[in-house]
C-alpha cells in the first residue's frame, strides 16, 4: 500500500470553470493511479480522459 499524501486544494471563485476542470482532472489522475494496471494502460486512460475534458470543454 502506498503512503497517503495530504494536499490542500483551493477553489477559485474568479475562475469557476477552470477550477472545476482542474479538480476533475486531479481526481481522475488520483483514481487511475490507484489502479493495479500497467503504466502504459494508465497513460492511455489519462490521455483519453484529457481528450474528453477538451472535447466537452470541461462540462
Amino acid at each position: 500500500m502506498s503512503r497517503s499524501r495530504i494536499s490542500k486544494i483551493t477553489y477559485s471563485q474568479d475562475l469557476p470553470v477552470e477550477s472545476a476542470v482542474w479538480v476533475q482532472k486531479l481526481i481522475t489522475k488520483l483514481l487511475i493511479n490507484e489502479l493495479d494496471i500497467d503504466c502504459s494502460v494508465k497513460a492511455k486512460l489519462l490521455h483519453s480522459a484529457d481528450q474528453r475534458f477538451r472535447y466537452k470543454g470541461g462540462n
